[in-house]
């Protein structure tokens, strides 16, 4: 017996000598290097990586000043306090270029997504009106708010500003963001190749028989659900022999093509126990 000596008698003792779960962390943060290699790929492939350099807007989101909604755009200033009737003169719907400037005191038919045309500054939804004469004239409402109904160009986004990130993972609503801006490719980091192997001559594969003394790999299974949710390629190399040389053969094979590898079991100080001794 060491006189003196703390015994370690005890796998699942958590003390002020054991490592904490942030300073395991911070060892870790310190130690790693990046993966640092990027590729161009699809918008549409791209769900879940992670970006390479910022993206930012080449033109106004949107680029025209446009109706929010169906109806009338007509200028506020053309209308008394209780509404009035103002002559429809044009119409005008979505996807039309350049549509004509409004004459004073008129109003244009207009649809969703349709550019304003120059002189007017707000639209009333249809539901809101009222069509006289088969549309040659429309009863505005009163009440009706200057500026309402319109989306302005560059509301959304200006020229020039940051849509995303360096370094942010792409969820759908980014994916949609860029969208808007016109983009069919990114620039993203290639996904870190992970190697991942279990140690222990115990352990059999879920699905397989089990003998006595054996039990299934349940780590392994988790290991690899939890890399598959980010953007990784995972290559699994099983079950490997409690040998040091089959140890030391395989972590060699899997460092030489691999970013990182993930190991579950053989980390102990027992005689069957050789993976930290490979590292």
């Amino acid at each position: 017996m060491t006189s003196g000596r703390k015994l370690l008698d005890d796998c699942f003792l958590h003390d002020r000598d054991r490592l904490r779960h942030d300073e395991c962390l911070s060892l870790i943060l310190d130690r790693l290097g990046p993966v640092s290699a990027t590729g161009k790929m699809a918008l549409d492939l791209a769900l879940g990586r992670f970006l390479a350099e910022p993206v930012s807007a080449p033109r106004n989101v949107p680029m025209h000043t446009n109706a929010a909604v169906d109806g009338y755009a007509f200028r506020h200033s053309s209308l008394h306090t209780d509404g009035g009737v103002l002559p429809v003169s044009s119409r005008i719907a979505a996807g039309d270029l350049a549509p004509a400037p409004l004459a004073a005191g008129a109003a244009a038919r207009i649809f969703t997504g349709a550019v304003l045309p120059e002189g007017a500054d707000t639209v009333v939804m249809q539901e809101d009106c009222e069509a006289l004469e088969g549309e040659q004239s429309v009863r505005i409402p009163p009440g009706a708010r200057q500026g309402a109904n319109v989306r302005k160009a560059g509301e959304d986004l200006r020229k020039g500003d940051v849509v995303l990130n360096t370094g942010q993972m792409l969820r759908p609503q980014d994916i949609a963001a860029i969208a808007s801006i016109g983009e069919a490719e990114i620039a993203v980091f290639e996904p870190v190749r992970i190697a991942l192997v279990s140690s222990g001559d115990e352990l059999v594969q879920p699905g397989r028989p089990l003998r006595e003394g054996q039990v299934y790999d349940s780590n392994r299974t988790m290991l690899a659900a939890l890399a598959r949710s980010l953007p990784v390629t995972i290559t699994d190399l099983g079950v490997m022999e409690d040998r040091a040389d089959v140890v030391q053969d395989a972590m060699r094979d899997a460092a030489a093509c691999h970013d990182l590898i993930l190991t579950s079991g053989g980390a102990s100080r027992g005689e069957e126990d050789h993976v930290v001794e490979a590292v």
